[in-house]
Formats: structure tokens, C-alpha cells, sequence
């Protein structure tokens, strides 16, 4: 393969991205058509709904029979309508079981007379009801007195079985279980044969009155269905006389009362055969009366929830059915059934429109939250004249029990794709991971310690043509120019010390000769240092590169650092023009190297430290230990070094060494310098496990050179 050709293939960032893609769009699309579905099936239901409300509400035209006993129009307040009660009223008073049904309680009297309120309820063929008198100071009956009528107490008027008229007195001696009574016409002493324990209830008394919870056979009405009701208020303690009497008919006129409005069992008859399943129709009067109920939203959902029940369920689909309920609904749980005061408060436009005489359909949630309920109202006719209306709700439960098995099935494909994918990708990530480590290994194995090439380093290209691909190949060929560059820097030195010495060694010949022929000593003098200099330059260059192969291929040997640094720093002090002085601790310190290459460093340094010292000064040289390394310290006193120059001062080919920095007293002085003593210490240090720092000590005048060096420990 040709390094460095250019190969056309997919991007890597193209191929996440395209994953990424693939990832998203199937759960996306099926969302989608999903949303659709379920919008489509949902219109489909609605209209289905006004059509069924409409073929229902023909089968009830004409027939007047069915509203023969509901009033004319809402605004009748004379009648008392007898509300269908989900389920049987517990007597204790308080009006918790009746939420949802008080805002249909119906308010009766003014001042000076008692205020109550009161709505009735039909359960099992039982009248249930609630009464709330508002009342700062009630007069509870008296045990000793006979006489009904000398306490606050509540009148039934009411039209028997066989059509006769029947009084019952409520009493009550504080709060607790009731007391009625059936009482002459004038209300005062109960006849015989009492209490009557065929009406039953509860009061609770409070600071504002008292309320009773009272329940009767929806028998005692008779044919006629006619109740009358009425709160007497004694206020007086004492004279127990009554003040004010509050009743829901605007009086009494030959025994008519209010008429109770109960559903029509003919009605429901009819209606009971047309139900739909999962469904729940309602009839109405014109006054929003309930005259019927068939069906029922929960029924639904109680037989899925058998069935899903009945089937067992893994744990994924268990996890995924949670997910859903969030998304969709909670299809597996029963759906409440709506009483009718909450029905005529959720769909009251509906039944006004089809009063009205205009049909029409919508939506809305349910009750609980957690379901959307469509609901449909049509007119009922007679001739003309509109005398109901039909209303039919049903949940979309059966749409969301499908769209959530759809959601299911789409899920467990996107799982089972995400699964896919996400192998894939780990796949593709593992083959990218060993490529990368791959091409970091080969990278890494083409240079030694120091940064030199390898002989044997071998980038192994390839045809990928993503950007690992072309990174290999970058890199393969940027470490064979380097490797050729290598070779040819390391060759220089050589050459030049061979090329350039064949014409010094003539150069020196010919000027030996012409100062044996009395030349001019000062020419020739002048011409000889000049290759003396020229001789050292190459001879510095050859030493530079060489150094790097003799500190790979030297022997590695135990040295006693203590000992070799006494030893050479007494051999210096014979030579050195300055005094040097030495501090070392009193133990023993040793590292693995090469002791020859240690005297060079040392070597470098104190040349470097003579150079720069001021006359008249030592050289300070310490030798320490700390935590795994020892250093060799070095401080000469003298001018210090430029922030600006410490970055390049163990570089290559960088000197200080001129006439405004150098100690004159050196016998070198004015010689022309490579910079290489520095960088050779530094290399010696990095070879033997350590590193060379400089500081400046400005509040003392001089500058300390540091060379740290790994330990050893001699058994």
C-alpha cells in the first residue's frame, strides 16, 4: 500500500450518525402510525356513538307515556328529583358518601324561618336522603315531654299506599340515631303502635345546625310518589314553643306535595335489550331528569381485567405495561362508573343541545384521569316537541387496550432493535477501541525511552478508509520520514568529522610548513587556533551523537554515589581555579548506572558552574536524598539567569557562555561554545531515571543546578 494514499469510504461520524438514525426511526414511525390509528378509530367511535344515540332515541318517539310524570321544563322547583346512588349510604350523618351529589341539593326557607337544604337518593328501592339545617341554637327533645312538637324536629308529608295521606315526625334528643314517629294532624302526641321503625337515620350536630342522614322503602310513596317535607325551629329552651317553620312546597293545598321523580322501569326496559357493550345509556327528561340507565362504562374494563389477569404475564412485558400505562392509560384497571349528577355536569352542553333539538358528540376525560370518555346525545320527539334525550358514553378504553398491545408489539421490536443496534455499535466500538489501541501500540513501540526511532518499528497501514484509516497512513508516514531524518542526523556528525578533517589535517600540514619557512608568526599562530576550534566543533558534534547509543548500550552497575562524588571532587580540587565544597550525608547513597556517565555529568556542570562564578567564590555541592530519588546540587555564586531563557536552557546547541556572562579568570575564555554541555547533563539524568532543573537564588546571588537520579537499594 502506497503511505500516505487517500482512500474513499464511510466517515466515522457517518456511521454513528447513521445508527443513531436507524435507531430512532422504527419506535418514531410507529408512534406515528399510531397516532394516527387512534385518531382515526377515535372519530369512527364518535360517530358510531350519534348513530346509535339517534336509532335510540327514534325508538322512544312518541311514546308520552314514559314522560307522563316529568315536569315540563327545569325551572319547575316544586319537584323532587331521586338521583340513582352508586351504591348504599352509610347513616352516620355525614355527608361523605354523598360527594358529587351535593351540588344537586336543592336550598329551601329564608329568614326569619330555618334554612335547610336537601337532596334525595334511590338505592335497592330504598329513598335515601340528606338534610342540612342551618341552625346556631337547636332545642333537643326532652325525654320527660310527651309532646312531640316542643323541640326543633322534621315533618314527612307523604301519600301512602292505598293513597291516604301519612305524617311522620322526626325527633332527636342530640347526636345519634333518629326517632319517627307517626303523629295526628296536629302534630303534637304520636299514635299508638310507634316509633315507626320503617325510616331510619342518623344526625350530627355541629356548631351551624345539624344534619340527618334518613333512608325509607321506596314503597311508602304509593302510586303517586308525593313527599313533602318540612323543618320546624324552637328556639326557646324553656317555653318550647315553635317559631318558624321552613318547608319545600310553598304550602299546603289539599295534600298535594312535590312529586318524587324516579327512573321510568318502561324506559329501561327498552333500553336494557339496545345496551352496547361497554357502554352506558342514559335517558332524560326535559328537565335533566334521569329517567333511565342501561349499561355501564366499567364493565369493560372489569372483563379485561379478568383476562388480563387470567394470562400470565413475563417480566418484560410486566415493565413494558408500566412504561405504557404512563404513555396510553391504565387500561388494566376498572373504570368507575359515572353517577348521573356527575354525568350532567360533564356532558350538561350535550343534553342542553339535544333539548334543544340539535344532536351532537365529544370528548372529554373521565372522572378518574386516567381514561377519555366519547360521549353522544340525541333529541327524543314527540311530534313536534322535544320531551328528552338520549345519551350515550363510552370510554376509549378498547381503543387504548389496542393501541397499548401496539405499543407493546412496537416496543418489543424497538427492544429487540435497540438490542440489535446496540450490539452493533459495542461491536464496532470494540473494532474501533482495538485499532485505536492497536495504532497507540505501534505508535508507541516506534521510539525508545529517548525519543530515538526504531530500526524494527513497523506501522501496519490500512485500506479503512474512515479517519483511523487515514490516520494510520499519516502516521506511517510521518515515522518514515522521521526514521530517514533520524539516520541522516545521526550520520552527519561523522560525515563532517570525516569530510571535514581530510582538509583541516592539509590545512595544518600546509601551515606547519610555511612556519618552518619563517612565515608570519602571528598569521599562522591565529590560523591554527582557528582549526583547534573548528577540530573541537566537530569533535563536540561527534560526542553529541554518540552519547545517546553509549548510554543505551553501557553496563548498568551499582554505584556508590557518596564515595564517587568524595573521590572526584578531590581530584578537581588539585585543578579547579576556584575552591569547591562538599556536603554529603553520612550515609551510604547508591543508584544503577553507569559510573563513567556520572563523572561526565559532573563534569558538565562544574565546567558550567566555573564558567559562571564570580572570582573568589565557591562551589557548593551537596548531595541528598528524598523519597525514591537523590540529588546532586550545585550552586555557584554569580549572575543569575533570565526567566526568558530557563525554557531553553538545556536544549540543543543553547549557550550562555559570552564575554558579559563568563567568569574571565577561565582558561577558556573568548572560545567559541556548541551549547551541548547542558543537554548532555540532561540526557544522563533522564537515563538514569531522573531529571536537571535550574533556580535562581536571587536574595543570595547565585544559581543552583539540581540533577536527581533514581535510588537503588544494595542487599
Amino acid at each position: 500500500m502506497k503511505i500516505g494514499t487517500r482512500i474513499i469510504g464511510p466517515r466515522l461520524g457517518s456511521k454513528l450518525l447513521l445508527a443513531g438514525c436507524i435507531l430512532l426511526l422504527i419506535p418514531w414511525l410507529g408512534l406515528q402510525s399510531l397516532r394516527v390509528m387512534q385518531q382515526f378509530l377515535t372519530d369512527g367511535q364518535a360517530s358510531a356513538q350519534l348513530l346509535t344515540a339517534s336509532g335510540i332515541a327514534a325508538l322512544l318517539h312518541d311514546r308520552r307515556d314514559l314522560f307522563a310524570d316529568s315536569p315540563d321544563s327545569a325551572s319547575e322547583l316544586a319537584d323532587l328529583p331521586l338521583y340513582p346512588l352508586p351504591g348504599r349510604i352509610l347513616l352516620d350523618g355525614f355527608a361523605e358518601d354523598w360527594q358529587g351529589l351535593e351540588q344537586h341539593s336543592k336550598n329551601y326557607g329564608a329568614a326569619p324561618g330555618p334554612e335547610f337544604s336537601l337532596i334525595l337518593g334511590e338505592n335497592k328501592q330504598r329513598i335515601y336522603g340528606l338534610l342540612k339545617v342551618r341552625d346556631t341554637s337547636p332545642v333537643y327533645r326532652h325525654p320527660a315531654y310527651l309532646r312531640l312538637d316542643h323541640s326543633d324536629h322534621v315533618r314527612l308529608y307523604f301519600k301512602g299506599a292505598d293513597n291516604s295521606e301519612e305524617r311522620l315526625l322526626i325527633t332527636f334528643e342530640g347526636s345519634g340515631k333518629i326517632t319517627a314517629y307517626t303523629v295526628d294532624e296536629d302534630w303534637r302526641m304520636a299514635t299508638p303502635g310507634n316509633p315507626d321503625y320503617r325510616l331510619q337515620g342518623y344526625v350530627d350536630i355541629d356548631a351551624g345546625g345539624y344534619s340527618i342522614e334518613f333512608s325509607l322503602p321506596l314503597s311508602m310513596l304509593g302510586e303517586q310518589r308525593q313527599l313533602g317535607l318540612a323543618v320546624v325551629d324552637v328556639d326557646d329552651s324553656q317555653q318550647r314553643t315553635i317559631d318558624n317553620i321552613s318547608r319545600t312546597f310553598p304550602q299546603i293545598n289539599q295534600g298535594n306535595y312535590n312529586r318524587v321523580l324516579i327512573r321510568s322501569v318502561a324506559t329501561e326496559a327498552i333500553i336494557q335489550g339496545l345496551q352496547k357493550e361497554e357502554a352506558q345509556i342514559w335517558v332524560f327528561d326535559r328537565a335533566l331528569n334521569v329517567r333511565a340507565i342501561a349499561g355501564g362504562l366499567a364493565n369493560q374494563s372489569e372483563d379485561y381485567l379478568k383476562t388480563e389477569q387470567q394470562r400470565a404475564t413475563p417480566l418484560w412485558q410486566s415493565l413494558i405495561d408500566a412504561i405504557l400505562g404512563k404513555l396510553v392509560g391504565a387500561t388494566a384497571q376498572g373504570l368507575k362508573d359515572f353517577n348521573p349528577q356527575q354525568t350532567l355536569r360533564r356532558d350538561d352542553a350535550l343534553l342542553h343541545a339535544a333539548i334543544a333539538g340539535v344532536g351532537s358528540s365529544k370528548r372529554r376525560p373521565s372522572l378518574d384521569g386516567r381514561h377519555e370518555i366519547i360521549a353522544a346525545a340525541q333529541p327524543i320527539f314527540a311530534g313536534d316537541k322535544v320531551i328528552g334525550a338520549v345519551l350515550i358514553e363510552q370510554s376509549t378504553a378498547t381503543i387504548l387496550s389496542l393501541q397499548r398491545r401496539s405499543l407493546q408489539h412496537i416496543a418489543l421490536l424497538s427492544l429487540l432493535s435497540l438490542s440489535a443496534i446496540v450490539i452493533v455499535v459495542l461491536l464496532f466500538s470494540a473494532r474501533l477501541t482495538w485499532r485505536i489501541t492497536r495504532l497507540g501500540g505501534d505508535t508507541d513501540r516506534a521510539s525508545d525511552e529517548w525519543g530515538r526511532m526504531r530500526q524494527s518499528a513497523d506501522i501496519r497501514g490500512t485500506h479503512a478508509g474512515d479517519e483511523i484509516g487515514d490516520l494510520s497512513r499519516n502516521i506511517e508516514q510521518l515515522l518514515a520520514r522521521l526514521n530517514r531524518y533520524q539516520q541522516f542526523l545521526s550520520a552527519i556528525p561523522r560525515t563532517l568529522r570525516h569530510e571535514i578533517n581530510n582538509p583541516l589535517n592539509t590545512v595544518a600540514t600546509s601551515l606547519e610548513h610555511l612556519q618552518t619557512q619563517g612565515g608570519d608568526k602571528v598569521y599562522v599562530d591565529s590560523a591554527q587556533r582557528g582549526l583547534q576550534r573548528i577540530s573541537a566543533i566537530v569533535d563536540s558534534l561527534a560526542e553529541a551523537a554518540s552519547l545517546e547509543d553509549a548510554l543505551c548500550s553501557d553496563e548498568i552497575l551499582p554505584i556508590n554515589v557518596s564515595a564517587l562524588l568524595t573521590t572526584y571532587i578531590n581530584h578537581q580540587n588539585r585543578r579547579c581555579p576556584l575552591n569547591i565544597v562538599l556536603s554529603t550525608p553520612g550515609d551510604e547513597v547508591w543508584i544503577q548506572g553507569s559510573d563513567i556517565h556520572i563523572e561526565q555529568l559532573l563534569d558538565k556542570l562544574l565546567d558550567n558552574a566555573i564558567d559562571f562564578a564570580t572570582p573568589d567564590t565557591s562551589i557548593e555541592i551537596s548531595l541528598g536524598t528524598m523519597k525514591n530519588h537523590c540529588f546532586i546540587a550545585v550552586k555557584n555564586y554569580g549572575s543569575t539567569i533570565a526567566e526568558s531563557e530557563l525554557p531553553e536552557l538545556f536544549q540543543l546547541f543553547h549557550s550562555r557562555r559570552n564575554l558579559s556572562h563568563r567568569n574571565p579568570s577561565h582558561t577558556n575564555n573568548g572560545e567559541q561554545h556548541l551549547g551541548l554541555g547542558l543537554y548532555i547533563a540532561r540526557l544522563i539524568c533522564e537515563r538514569h531515571g531522573g531529571d536537571l532543573r535550574v533556580e535562581n537564588l536571587s536574595t543570595e546571588g547565585a544559581v543552583i543546578f539540581t540533577a536527581t537520579l533514581a535510588l537503588t537499594t544494595i542487599e
